[in-house]
Order: structure tokens, then sequence, then C-alpha cells
């Protein structure tokens, strides 16, 4: 986390290309004082050029994706993963799919195209070839079904250079698979790759033909019914899968928006790359029209957008001078044919063979490299702050992390506070008092405090994480939540920023208490260098006996409900060493709230349990031996991790709190073939919101079904204690 402060929010929408150039560029050379938020449905970014290569097997998944996630713990930004639906300028607000709205400060709008699907059928009975998330889902379908020989004719519909280069790698690649398999290229144009010079269509015709592929020219699609392409003249095309790859689209929030769009919904830009009415609204790569200078949908523009980007981003942030993008007249233009093979052009020059295919293999993935091999980013010591992003009203105000008040000094102001709190909850909620009444229940009211530094950038996840490991306590003890008081301490920042980051912060800690039919009571602020939450949490006894870490007895069967390993993948996201996948599915499994297993824990009329957080497995576990006088035998290889989490154990990343767990139980000796195995080491991984873990007496276990087992991990039995065994034994 920076300690500077943040006085302005920049979000950009989709991962594109230029965005994702612009991101590598802005982690080299940061604006102190701008936060930075990347929003897209997908976690992993395709690079277009490499989808031919893609297809027809060449490439693996990895090599033609870059990981966004990964990109952003490494650029130091928030990523949001969800799908803009609607913009509105005035208010500078971004509605998504599945969370709250996102308010910015600037824009950049980054989100590609997708084949016109206006015709009739084509939504039913066709795929597109964009988005190519969707796409390739749909492409390791088709592969499968024409192994079963369910599959006997295929169709592209487009006769650009996309929709060739496609067929091609369908061909090279499923002819190994069915060679009986019948392909059509079907467009409304005279000729395929309208705009490129004789001796390329040439070239491409010939390996068409090579593939036993029928181009079908002149021919425009009327309709799409199962299995049929219906065209303006002659029979319908049989074809059992259909694929869309035709003149493209914009998004189409964005003609409903207040933006100028064109005919085909591309944002309309000026040559700063700025939307025609608004200078805070930026636009990029397939996006986009460029209003002066009009150039057809290809990767190169977007790519060589970027620098430009990069450059008037910071630049109307400062209010310094935009410069203009003059996209070139002519570029280079390389084709994939399938096999390991090319052909290219530029101006009247064109050129094929295995030679090209090298050449263009070079060039993608020198630009995939860029991604795939972050460098190490130098320390940022020099935080100033540029006085141009500070507004007028505020300039008066003290800025200075180092000189900022403590104390009451610290708390964050009644107008942030208010405008939240009755936004959220309603006019008038906020109504300030000394102390509340915390139940209304006559039953004993049982308390814990938790408190968490931020592990993420996104405030609304992280307010959901910190309640769901705050009740964590309750749920270890068998109580129900009852209410919570928060305390929260907000990095340092502008008014508006700090209002932002508090609203989503407490639609995250909002939308879980909710969830978990526990109360909202009120709290306190402060500010300091990291957002940080705590939280008071109050719970009451229910019917059933409560949970206690005393109560073991040997022959009980030890289980954990959720896999290890939060620890060391957040370590690792810090570092910027963890892929996205991985780093998601540890977000996942902080989410999960301990409710529907303390539930299940419960009916089985349990005695023993506790949560395990940060003390790690065997630090828990060691509690509940030591207050139940007993030992426990645990079983190495079943214990759960997350995948990912032990070859991260093995590159030797481990959380800050790791030692001072490995020391704890420094009492214990280990075999030196246990102390060896990666999963060892996750043993000490300081959990957050981490799963529960519990004895069941063995009569009880021999009758559970497998929806138990579906819900918890068995790890291993309590044993008899002796001082002649260590009280914690691995098998």
């Amino acid at each position: 986390m920076s300690a500077a402060p943040i006085f302005k929010d920049l979000v950009l929408v989709g991962g594109g290309h230029s965005h994702a150039l612009v991101l590598r560029q802005w982690a080299m050379n940061p604006l102190p004082g701008v936060r930075i938020t990347l929003i897209s449905p997908q976690t992993m970014t395709p690079y277009s050029g490499m989808l031919p290569g893609l297809i027809a097997g060449h490439y693996s998944f990895e090599q033609t994706h870059i990981d966004l996630v990964k990109l952003a713990l490494w650029a130091n930004i928030r990523f949001i993963q969800d799908k803009v639906t609607a913009i509105d300028a005035e208010t500078k607000t971004l509605t998504l799919e599945n969370r709250p709205d996102i308010e910015f400060d600037v824009v950049s709008i980054d989100i590609g195209s997708t084949p016109n699907q206006q015709i009739e059928g084509t939504n039913e009975y066709s795929t597109p070839v964009k988005p190519i998330s969707d796409f390739y889902a749909r492409w390791n379908l088709i592969q499968e079904q024409v192994k079963q020989h369910k599959i006997k004719s295929l169709a592209v519909v487009g006769g650009g250079a996309g929709s060739v280069e496609v067929i091609m790698a369908f061909a090279c690649k499923l002819q190994k698979i069915n060679a009986s398999l019948q392909y059509h290229l079907i467009t409304g144009a005279e000729d395929i790759l309208p705009g490129y010079n004789h001796q390329v269509i040439t070239q491409v015709k010939r390996q068409l033909k090579k593939y036993n592929i029928t181009v079908h020219n002149s021919t425009r699609v009327t309709k799409l019914s199962k299995g049929l392409v219906h065209c303006q003249k002659g029979d319908p095309i049989l074809s059992d899968e259909i694929i869309w790859c035709t003149q493209a689209s914009g998004a189409s929030w964005l003609k409903k928006g207040q933006l100028a769009c064109d005919d085909a919904g591309f944002m309309n830009v000026r040559q700063t790359l700025q939307s025609l009415e608004y200078d805070c609204v930026f636009g990029a790569g397939d996006t986009v029209n460029m209003v002066a200078s009009p150039r057809p949908k290809a990767g190169v523009y977007a790519v060589r957008q970027a620098p430009v980007l990069f450059h008037n981003l910071q630049a109307v942030l400062l209010n310094q001078k935009l410069i203009n993008y003059k996209p070139q007249d002519g570029f280079l233009s390389l084709l994939a044919l399938g096999e390991k093979k090319a052909a290219g052009s530029k101006s009247l020059v064109s050129f094929s063979g295995d030679w090209v295919w090298r050449w263009k293999d070079s060039i993608d993935r020198k630009f995939m490299d860029k991604f795939h091999q972050l460098p190490t980013l130098a320390m940022n010591f020099d935080a100033t702050i540029n006085p141009q992003l500070i507004d007028a009203q505020e300039k008066t105000e003290q800025h200075d992390p180092l000189k900022r008040c403590g104390g009451c000094g610290a708390k964050i102001g009644v107008n942030v506070l208010q405008q939240v709190l009755n936004d959220l909850l309603g006019e008038g909620h906020y109504q300030p008092q000394d102390a509340v009444q915390i139940t209304n229940n006559p039953e004993i009211v049982y308390q814990s405090v938790d408190a968490l530094k931020t592990p993420i950038q996104d405030p609304w996840l992280f307010g959901q994480i910190a309640v769901s490991h705050a009740l964590s306590d309750l749920y270890a003890m068998n109580l129900k939540p009852e209410s919570a008081q928060v305390l929260i301490t907000l990095p340092y920042a502008s008014q508006e920023i700090q209002k932002r980051q508090l609203k989503m912060l407490m639609q995250g800690v909002f939308m879980q208490l909710d969830t978990l039919q526990c109360r909202f009571l009120g709290g306190h602020t402060s500010e300091a260098s990291e957002l940080s939450v705590g939280l008071v949490v109050n719970g009451i006894q229910q019917k059933a006996p409560l949970f206690h870490k005393q109560g073991l007895m040997p022959g009980d069967k030890l289980v954990l409900s959720k896999p290890l390993g939060t620890g060391v993948i957040l370590a690792a996201a810090m570092k910027a060493l963890c892929d996205g996948e991985v780093f998601n599915q540890a977000i996942d499994s902080m989410l999960q709230a301990n409710d529907q297993a303390a539930k299940l824990l419960s009916e089985l009329n349990v005695q023993t349990c506790t949560d395990v957080t940060g003390f790690g497995l065997l630090g828990h576990l060691y509690e509940l031996c030591q207050a139940s006088g007993c030992a426990a035998t645990l079983d190495l290889k079943v214990i759960p991790v997350l995948a990912g989490a032990e070859a991260l154990a093995v590159k030797g990343v481990k959380s800050s709190l790791y030692n001072q767990n490995r020391q704890a139980l420094n009492v214990i000796e280990w075999e030196d073939e246990m102390m060896h195995n990666p999963r060892f080491k996750l043993l000490f991984d300081p959990q957050t919101s981490g799963g529960l873990l519990a004895g069941i007496p063995a009569a009880c276990y021999a009758k559970l079904d497998e929806s138990f087992h579906q819900q918890f991990y068995t790890i291993g039995e309590v044993t008899e204690f002796n001082s002649a065994v260590s009280q914690v034994v691995l098998v």
C-alpha cells in the first residue's frame, strides 16, 4: 500500500491491449495521489494476435493470455472482476452487474468489440468469435464433439483477416481428429480479405484450398436456423457449427449513455482519445471511432495508442497539455495460415512462408513477454503530491501523512460519515451517540473483537472478509451473531476519496452482516497509512450447547472445514509472485463464512471446536490438545490446501507471522522427513477467515453420511498423551 494520500480516482474499464500497456507503464512511472482501478469481467485477457495459434494448438492458453489479477498485484492497483453495464458521465459513476456503483474522476474504456449479431438466429445458432474468452470455451467443446463425430461440417461467416485465420486454424487442428470434416467460409463481399493486395489474397486462397475449405463469395447471410445458414441467393448451407466473425459492433451500454457513438456503436473520440463531450472520459482500441481519422479495427492501433493514452491520462489529471494520437496510414499485416506458416504485406509488398511465421511468432512473444516477465519495481520514496491533484477547497488542509494529527484529531470528518451512512442506510440514520444498547435479548451476551489490516486492494471484498473473519470467533463457540460495531482506519486521502473508500467498504460490511443476520450498531473511524477494519461482535447462546476448546477425547476424529494456504498466497501476492487464479480462490475461501459449518457441527452435538486463523492449524490444534490434556495425530497427506499454496511454499514464500508460529511450537520435535515436506510449512501458515477445526466422537463419526464429508475434511485423530511422545504427531 502507498502511504501517499489519494486525491483522484482513475478507472480503466476493460483489459484490452491499450490498458494493459498503460498499466505496465504507469507502474514504472506512477503519479502519487492517483488510485487506479481496473474493471474487467475476465481475469485472463487474450492477445488477439495469437488467437489463431491458440486454436491451431501452437500455443497454450497461458502463453496467449495476460493475467490481469497478477498484473494488478504487481502494479499495486485495484482489480475488480465485474462487467460495466452503464456509465453516467455527468455524475461520474459506473454501474456494475454484480456489485455497487463505482465513482471516478477520470475513466478510460477499452473493452474491445463483438461481431454484429443483428441477423435473425445469430444469437441462438452461432458462436461469436469475440469475446475470445467465451469463444475459447466453445472451441474446446467443438473439439470434443468432433472427436465423438457429432459435428460433420463447420462454417465461419465473414471474409476478413480474422475469419480466414480462424477457419484455417480450425482446419489445421481438426483435420488431425477427423479428416472428413467439411469447412465453409461465407462472405457477402465479392472476395475475401478486402483491402489486401492481390499477392496475399492469392497465397491465402492457396492455403484455403489445401485445407479443402469451400469459399462462398458474394453470399449474403439472411438468417440462421439449427444447422443451416440461409443466404440471399441459393440453397441454405449445411453446418453443424457456425462461427460468427463479421463486422464488429460496440457495447450497447455505451450507446445508452451520454457519449456520442457512431452507427456501429463505437464511442467517438478526438485525437486526444477523449470523448467528444467529456474531457474526463477516454477510449482506446476497438472500442472507439477516431472521428478525425477513422481506421479499421486492428490491434496495432491499440498498441500504438497506449503511450498517448498514458500521457493524456496523467495530463488531464494534472491540468497539463494533452497530445494527439496520429494513426499511421498503413501497417505491417501478418496473417497466420493454420500450420506454422504466415503471409504478410505492407503497402504493395507481400511475402509468405515459414520464415514469416517465425517473424510473427517473435513479434507476438515479445509483446507477451512484457506481461509474462514483469520487472521488479523500484521502491518509490518520492510520494510528493502534485498540487494540481488537490481540489481548491482542500488546498489549505495538511496532507503530509507524517504531519497529520493523532488522537481524536485522526478521526474521519463528520461530513464524510454522515453522507456515507445516510446514503447507505437512509436519510437521518446518522444520529451519533456515546454508547448503544447491544441487544434486546435476555440471554447472556458473548463478545469478541478482531481486526485486520487489508491484504487486498478492493474495499468491498475486504469489508465482507473482515466480517466473516470476526464472526468466525462466534461460530467457533456455536453462538448466534446478534450485533456488531466497527472500527475503521482509512488511508490518508481527500474527503471525496475517503467518502468513496468508506462507502465501498461499508457496502461490503453491510452486505455480509445482512447475509449473516447480524445487526450493525455503529462504530468509530480514524485515519492512518493503510486501510484496516476491526469489529466488536456480540453473540447469544442458542438452544444447543456451546463449543469449547477443551473436551477432546482419545478416539475423536479431527475435522477441518476449509483448506489451508491463504497466508502464503497473500504473501506471494504482495511480491507479485501469485497467479490470478490462485489469488482469486484464496479470496473465495476468505469470503466463505463459517455459519453453515457451525450449524452442521451443532447438529452433531460437538463439544470441542475452534477456528483456524492467525496461529495456523498446528497452533490452534495445540491449544485444543493443551486444554483437553490429550494428543493428536495428523495425516499430512490428506490435510487440504488451496491450489498453488504448496508450490509457493516450495519456493520459500511465507507469511511474516510464519516464523513466530513455528517458534511457538519448538517444544515439539518433528521427524526430518516431515519437516522437508512442503505441506509441513503450511501447518504454520496464518489463515485469514480460516475454517473450523473440531473433534467428533468416534461413535458419532461412524454414522456420518456423504453430505458431511462434502463439507469437512477428516485430517487426523485424538490420542492419549504421555511425556514419551509429542503432543502432535505427523504421519
